[in-house]
């Protein structure tokens, strides 16, 4: 049960996000606004979620991820209706973005519970759930979104959003338990979320400007203005009698490289999800309607995998896994890059379907190997530091793919960006060979699968 409610409020807060990728224009022209500015309902959630995610993961720590889960979904589905109600281009933004920071709590929670609940051995199959989960969510958006783009516009599919989240909001608050935290230190350190949230801000925003205005003072100034936040962050955690970001989290080697790995396949996954469609689009010159279908078998072989792919990781372990899945989708970015030079729509379906397989593959091991060497009381630390590198690499990902090839009409550009995403696939699978998988992580005793009220 706490395997279904959870599962089902990841899957009522992700849905709406991929087809937002396909509908820009449609939006820019229901707002009467450029696409260059729609496509910030996009990236400012991303960027939220970027900011959010590790602070929301430590409050779930000390304060129970039960009660965030639950806020969660509330957000989300309250500020999905006032987002169908938007009225310009700022109040779609906004209320999309404060949407997200409700869905950006669920995903820690959502991993700590399951962590918390399963033993390492069956770590890696609750994760290929989950992922099959979101890639359900995206299909189902997909498959619905589109024609309904087409036929009714884009507001209904927030609609259905905020429906969703509030229906599994009820199950879940009688399904899930409060969390046993302990009975020490549980005071927040806010100075310390307040830097972390400068640092990751600074970052992202000038990485994404960069891309779009080029070395304007603000861009430029934004990047400088990071690595002084992460030192700032550094000397307030020291000093943090419960410090955000503990030093013993930040330390293990899983972590860093898991880290590093999300922000690669971040940036060419993401990357390549917002300019696949606007080369459909412009180059093919297929409607909403039909990208949305071409994009269909992506997100379904996510699905379709998912179950493979845990079972896959349990024998072999997730490192092995993790390799393969990055090399493959390199394979599958070259394909594209065929695809788009020879504008053959049927090698852009094909790849299109095997990128989902390859992706789909390494996304249960890459959550699962998080939780390898942790104290249960980090595991919503430690999954949302891998979540934020995602969503920062997304966030450098589509805006470095959108400088190449946003206002491209020509294939050449496109053709650049993935062999862009060729070269971070494989850089992360040189750095997934460092990851400790399940193989390597010893088994706990009984006793520690206990929770801490059963020990006193």
């Amino acid at each position: 049960m706490l395997l279904i409610v959870t599962l089902a409020g990841l899957f009522s807060t992700s849905f709406p996000t991929t087809i937002l990728s396909i509908s820009v224009n449609d939006i820019s022209a229901n707002l009467n606004s450029a696409p260059s500015t729609i496509t910030w309902v996009t990236t400012a959630p991303m960027l939220a979620g970027a900011v959010s995610t590790p602070v929301l993961g430590r409050l779930g720590d000390l304060r129970g991820h039960r009660r965030l889960f639950l806020a969660g979904l509330v957000t989300a589905g309250l500020f999905s209706l006032l987002t169908a109600a938007a009225w310009n281009a700022t109040s779609l933004i906004a209320f999309r973005t404060v949407s997200q920071m409700g869905a950006s709590a669920i995903v820690p929670a959502t991993f700590a519970m399951l962590f918390r609940s399963f033993p390492p051995g069956e770590r890696v199959r609750v994760s290929s759930l989950a992922s099959g989960t979101f890639a359900g969510a995206s299909v189902i958006g997909v498959i619905v979104g589109g024609p309904l783009i087409d036929s009714v516009g884009w507001r209904p599919i927030f609609i259905v959003q905020a429906i969703v989240a509030l229906a599994a909001l009820l199950p879940a608050a009688i399904v899930l338990r409060a969390d046993d935290v302990g009975e020490g230190d549980r005071s927040v350190d806010y100075l310390g979320a307040l830097a972390l949230a400068v640092a990751t801000f600074a970052l992202t925003f000038g990485i994404n400007r960069l891309g779009v205005w080029g070395p304007t003072p603000i861009s430029v100034g934004s990047l400088m203005m990071a690595p002084v936040a992460v030192w700032v962050l550094i000397q307030v955690e020291r000093r943090a009698r419960s410090p955000l970001l503990p030093l013993r989290v930040l330390s293990a080697r899983n972590i860093r490289v898991l880290c590093v790995s999300s922000f690669l396949l971040g940036s060419a996954w993401m990357g390549s999800l917002i300019v696949t469609p606007l080369l459909l689009q412009t180059v093919f010159a297929l409607s909403a309607g039909m990208t949305s279908l071409v994009t269909v078998p992506r997100a379904a072989s996510i699905m379709l995998v998912s179950p493979l792919a845990g079972r896959l990781g349990v024998r072999i372990g997730e490192r092995r896994l993790l390799v393969g899945a990055c090399v493959a989708l390199a394979a599958m970015m070259g394909l594209m890059a065929v695809g788009a030079a020879t504008t053959t729509l049927a090698i852009m379906v094909v790849a299109l379907s095997l990128s989902g397989f390859a992706f789909g593959s390494g996304q249960p091991a890459l959550t699962s190997a998080v939780g390898h060497g942790m104290r249960s009381e980090d595991f919503g630390l430690a999954s949302s530091l891998q979540q934020t590198s995602n969503q920062i690499g997304s966030v450098v990902g589509i805006g470095l793919f959108t400088a190449i090839a946003a206002d491209a009409t020509e294939p050449g550009p496109y053709v650049v960006t993935y062999f862009v995403a060729i070269a971070l696939c494989l850089g992360a699978a040189v750095v997934c060979r460092w990851v400790i998988d399940r193989h390597d992580d010893p088994l706990p005793k009984r006793e520690e699968l206990l929770p801490d009220a059963a020990k006193r």
